[in-house]
């Protein structure tokens, strides 16, 4: 069975069911009509075919993807994700030229990927196909693709120049569905093993694809299909992953694929077809979608107020006293239910250091939940911190929330780790908990990458625990860390992301000064994060989100 038969079997133009859309749940008392309608933009999105002669290239599976692929009807465009070649050789380039004659036509677009920039390859790549870029644009949609990749490094650099250049060129494409294409994975990928190789600017990059209202980034690299559906209160972002059509480095049970891509008015559907069994992952996203809701502010009945704080380094030299008075008589003065820190309690986990945090942490007059970061726990801390400060893993409930924290530091780690076990038992607990409460997990490291900070940074395992957390069932509503400095925040289906910055450290990354987050919860399912600047004790909205009407749970 081809895919393009299938498509003709299910029908279209039609309505997704809501399993397909994980944030249905915040739209769907704004949105009647069916987000399916009228005839689709057909791209075919192919990646990491690595053709070589030798045992990475699996040219039976090249084939029978491109047959099934010229059989597909009203395709707009063929899209190449990189990594071609697997060595970047003059002949390498050769055998891939030929290997890619019968779809190389006037519908096929690519860009390079690492192994096409190895060994001088990204001069082969633009004598052989003329740039190492592309644009497309027509009545409906623009699409840019851009070279990511580092001449003979596996990780991926977009850069600030071209960062500016590009968002210059999305802004002036208002009207038009936006495409941005790069080789290197946005954010982090389940089932890939550790964490490595991604976009090392891949937070700059998010902020700039934010701020251009860009409505789809198309990914390849990790060898494995997957989407996320993002937002920042300003609209949605999707986000695919292109499996491996012919590459023997497969990951997990997934093999060789190529995807097809529905672009509607207000969705976007990908149908993954799996080579090896001839499988059809469907997947439908909404775009476009702007928050909105039906009640003012004022209207809102708040249930919830938070104020998550990190990075206070206890210390005789990089902590801020001046800095620290001030934050604590600002966090009193706040209603607040809960305050939770994200770790750094210390600058170097001397013993003295705990002993000052356990006096200064005491002026905080609401509840508390502290979790460990990496200063914390470099030696004597993993002995110091639970008789002074409080469990590694903390857990809090009351009426109206419940928080679980997380010890992510792992001694022979610099990123940390969450590991499969708890990853499993957190969703467990969540997931059997009544939904009648706000969850929360929190822990130090990042989870995605954030402004003005390298990917480098990431947690570990942070792919599968991203998938994990913020899968529909597992009931999570936020995820806050604290590892990088900086107040970011951005919702990942249907969990909210937020890291906040230092509250009393001289390493401050945010231009405001020293910061903490309040995070405003209202009855309606609406969510406001604020960044509170310590130095002019002023708030500035940093994010709006939907987590679902929770007093209909």
């Amino acid at each position: 069975m081809v895919l393009h038969s299938n498509l003709k079997r299910v029908g279209w133009p039609m309505k997704l069911p809501r399993k397909f859309f994980p944030h249905y749940a915040r739209y769907e008392t704004k949105i009647k009509s069916a987000p399916i309608e009228g005839t689709p933009k057909r791209i075919v999105i192919i990646s990491d075919t690595h053709i070589a002669k030798g045992g990475i290239f699996n040219p039976e599976m090249f084939k029978k993807g491109i047959e099934e692929i010229l059989r597909i009807k009203d395709v707009d465009y063929i899209i190449h994700l990189g990594d071609l070649t697997h060595d970047g050789t003059y002949l390498n380039y050769e055998y891939a030229l030929d290997c890619i004659k019968p779809i190389r036509n006037e519908k096929f677009h690519i860009i390079p990927g690492n192994h096409d920039s190895r060994n001088v390859g990204h001069l082969l790549f633009e004598e052989f196909f003329g740039g190492r870029g592309f644009e497309i644009e027509d009545n409906d949609l623009y699409i840019l693709g851009i070279d990511s990749s580092i001449p003979d490094l596996d990780p991926g650099r977009i850069g600030m120049r071209i960062l500016e250049k590009v968002h210059e060129i999305f802004l002036n494409k208002p009207d038009k569905i936006k495409i941005f294409c790069f080789h290197h994975q946005l954010i982090p990928i389940p089932l890939t093993g550790r964490e490595r190789s991604a976009i090392i600017d891949g937070g700059n990059t998010i902020q700039m694809i934010l701020d251009s209202k860009v409505d789809l980034v198309l990914n390849g690299h990790r060898h494995i299909s997957n989407v996320y559906s993002c937002t920042n209160g300003n609209g949605e972002l999707v986000i695919f992953n292109s499996g491996t059509l012919s590459c023997n480095k497969t990951r997990y049970r997934e093999l060789f694929t190529y995807t097809i891509l529905e672009i509607f008015q207000k969705a976007v559907v990908f149908n993954t077809k799996k080579l090896y069994n001839d499988e059809i992952i469907e997947r439908g996203r909404y775009i476009n979608r702007v928050f909105s809701s039906n009640s003012t502010i004022a209207e809102k009945e708040l249930i919830l107020k938070l104020i998550h704080i990190a990075n206070t380094h206890f210390s005789s030299g990089n902590f801020l006293e001046k800095k620290y008075k001030n934050a604590i008589k600002q966090i009193n003065a706040i209603n607040a239910d809960l305050v939770i820190h994200s770790g750094d309690v210390t600058d170097s986990n001397k013993f003295t250091e705990f002993k000052d945090a356990l006096v200064r942490l005491k002026e905080i007059k609401h509840p508390k939940v502290i979790i460990p970061g990496n200063n914390d726990l470099r030696t004597i801390g993993w002995e110091i911190f639970p008789k002074m400060i409080g469990p590694l893993e903390p857990y809090f409930e009351n009426d109206k929330v419940r928080v679980l924290g997380i010890n992510s530091v792992d001694m022979s780690l610099i990123n940390g780790n969450i590991g499969r076990k708890r990853m499993q038992e957190t969703v467990k607990l969540f997931k059997e908990s009544p939904k009648n409460k706000i969850n929360i997990v929190a822990f130090y490291h990042n989870l995605i990458p954030h402004p003005k900070t390298k990917f480098d940074s990431m947690l570990s395992d942070s792919g599968n625990v991203l998938k994990f957390f913020t899968d529909l069932e597992s009931n999570i509503h936020f995820i806050l860390t604290g590892n990088d400095h900086i107040s970011f925040s951005l919702q990942v289906e249907d969990t909210i992301i937020s890291s906040c910055g230092t509250l009393s450290s001289k390493d401050v990354l945010d231009l405001e000064g020293n910061t903490f987050n309040v995070i405003n919860c209202y009855k309606n399912g609406a969510v406001e994060i604020e960044k509170y600047l310590i130095d002019t004790n002023q708030t500035e909205l940093i994010g709006q989100y939907w987590i679902g009407n929770l007093s209909s749970e």
